[in-house]
C-alpha cells in the first residue's frame, strides 16, 4: 500500500496577535507532602526580566499515602495548584489539570496561563491540593518550578497513516498495555527549539477511535509503557471532554530533549486511517532526520534506500520543488538528477 506523504505546514506569527507560553525562569522546589487539608511551599526567583503570565511544574507526582486495595486515591488528574506572585496577584490551574486516574506515580509536566504580566522577582507561594480524602496524601518529588512569559506562536502540522508497517501492543494508560492488538502506528521523533508549553492535537479524519502518546528520551514498541510522559484518549473519553476522534493534551516540553510522539491504531480490527497532527508552542519542531540530506525524501526519515529514490523520481516528474536540486530554480534537467545521486551517495549522518 503505498503511504501518503506528510504534509507540514509551519507558522511563525506576530507576538502581537498572539503568544505561546516560554519558559522564562527555572528553580528548584522542595518536596512536598499535600494531605487532604492542603499544602503550601514557597519558592524564590531573581533575575527575571521578562513579565510573566504563567507557571509551570515538573517533576513527579506520587501517592505518599494511598489506596493500595481499591486504587481509589489519591489521583493525579484532581491535583491542582494556585500560584501566588509576590505581587499578590493569583492563578489556578484548571481541573483536570494533568494525570492519570489510578494510583501510579506521574511525570509532571504541565503549567497554565493566567497572570496580567506581573514581576517575577521575589516569593512566590505554591498551595496545592491533593484532591483527596484523608487520610490519603499526594506528594511531588523532584519538582521544578518554572516561569510563562509571552513567546513565539509557533504551528507544526503534519498528515500521515497509522498504516506504516510495523505494528505493537500500545498502552491504554502509563499503567497497562491493551489487549486488542497487534496494532500499528506512526512515531515522530523530535526537539523543540524552546522550553515552554505546547498542545499536541491529532485530529483522525474518520472520527474513528485512536490513541496518541508521548514518550521523553526514547522510544521501544516492544516496551509501551517505558517512558511515557503523556498521552491523549483519542475514543471520546477523555477528561477533558475531546469528542471521539481527537487526541489532545498540554505538555512542558524542554530545548534539547528528544521526545517521540506516537500515533497509534485503536485496534488490530479498527481500519487504518489519516490523521492530522498539530504541536502549537513557542517554538520550532525540530524533527529527527529532517533535513539531513537534500535526497532524504521518503518514510523514514534519517535514512536513505530505495523508496528515496522511487519518491526523488516521482517528484522530478510532477516537476515538484523537492525534485528541484540545482541551479537555476525552477528548471528541471539533469543537473537536478545528479544533485540527487550526489547527495543520496552523500548518506544521511
Amino acid at each position: 500500500m503505498l503511504k501518503p506523504a506528510a504534509a507540514v505546514v509551519l507558522s511563525l506569527l506576530p507576538l502581537c496577535a498572539h503568544a505561546a507560553p516560554e519558559v522564562v525562569a527555572s528553580v528548584p522546589m522542595s518536596d512536598v507532602d499535600v494531605p487532604a487539608a492542603g499544602a503550601s511551599v514557597m519558592v524564590t526567583f531573581s533575575g527575571v526580566s521578562a513579565p510573566v503570565t504563567g507557571l509551570a511544574l515538573s517533576g513527579l507526582w506520587t501517592g505518599v499515602v494511598r489506596d493500595n486495595g481499591g486504587g481509589s486515591f489519591p489521583w493525579s488528574a484532581e491535583f491542582t495548584m494556585t500560584a501566588q506572585a509576590p505581587g499578590g496577584a493569583s492563578a489556578s490551574s484548571p481541573a483536570p489539570w494533568f494525570g492519570e486516574i489510578s494510583i501510579a506515580d506521574y511525570p509532571l509536566a504541565d503549567g497554565f496561563t493566567g497572570l496580567p504580566n506581573v514581576d517575577g522577582n521575589g516569593a512566590w507561594t505554591l498551595a496545592f491540593d491533593s484532591g483527596a480524602p484523608a487520610p490519603y496524601v499526594a506528594g511531588v518529588r523532584d519538582g521544578q518550578v518554572h516561569l510563562l512569559g509571552a513567546g513565539p506562536d509557533i504551528t507544526y502540522e503534519y498528515t500521515e497513516s497509522t498504516d506504516q508497517g510495523h505494528s505493537w501492543n500500545r498502552p491504554f494508560s502509563i499503567v497497562g498495555v491493551s489487549g486488542l492488538g497487534p496494532m500499528d502506528y506512526h512515531a515522530l521523533t523530535f526537539t523543540v527549539s524552546r522550553s515552554g508549553l505546547y498542545d499536541f492535537t491529532s485530529v483522525l479524519a474518520s472520527g474513528d477511535d485512536h490513541f496518541t502518546i508521548l514518550y521523553k528520551g526514547a522510544f521501544d514498541d516492544t516496551l509501551p509503557i517505558a517512558n511515557i510522559h503523556d498521552y491523549g484518549l483519542g475514543n471520546g473519553f477523555s477528561p477533558f471532554d475531546i469528542p471521539e476522534g481527537t487526541s489532545a493534551f498540554s505538555q512542558l516540553l524542554f530545548e534539547g530533549t528528544t521526545y517521540i510522539w506516537v500515533t497509534s491504531q485503536w485496534a488490530s480490527f479498527r481500519p487504518h486511517g489519516l490523521f492530522t497532527n498539530t504541536i502549537h508552542g513557542p517554538g520550532e519542531v525540530l524533527v529527527a532526520g529532517a533535513g539531513c540530506n537534500e535526497a532524504d525524501l521518503a518514510e523514514p526519515l534519517g535514512s536513505l534506500d530505495f523508496s528515496d529514490v522511487v519518491a526523488f523520481l516521482s517528484a522530478f516528474a510532477a516537476m515538484s520543488p523537492e525534485a528541484d536540486l540545482a541551479e537555476p530554480v525552477g528548471l528541471f534537467d539533469f543537473s537536478d538528477v545528479v544533485a540527487f545521486l550526489s547527495s543520496f551517495g552523500a548518506g544521511c549522518p
